[in-house]
């Protein structure tokens, strides 16, 4: 019967696994993936945010007011976001 206790719990999930003392996730450079986005930060994050509004007031107007538009504004706002190459990943922001 295996020992159940909080203790022994905490160092299963604690313990390390495969290769101790080497990092799961190394940050990765712009350098050795070799890409280069077209558009800079700045240009990047005011399409976001201006993106996430517009999915958000389409949100709004889906739920209080004609559900098509809302739709129609929210799938708007996602074809943008997505043909600036604008996306939410905090995995890329880790080597900043």
């Amino acid at each position: 019967m295996a020992d159940n206790t909080l203790d022994t719990q905490l160092e299963q999930v604690t313990a390390p696994v495969n290769t101790p003392g080497v990092a799961d996730h190394k940050a990765q450079t712009e350098t050795t993936t070799g890409y280069t986005p077209v558009f800079n930060d700045t240009v990047r994050t005011v399409i976001y945010i201006a993106t996430l509004v517009a999915g958000i007031v389409g949100a709004g107007v889906t739920v209080f007011g004609d559900p098509q538009i809302g739709a129609y504004i929210s799938a708007a706002a996602g074809v943008i976001a997505s043909a600036f190459g604008t996306a939410y990943s905090p995995m890329r922001l880790a080597g900043k």
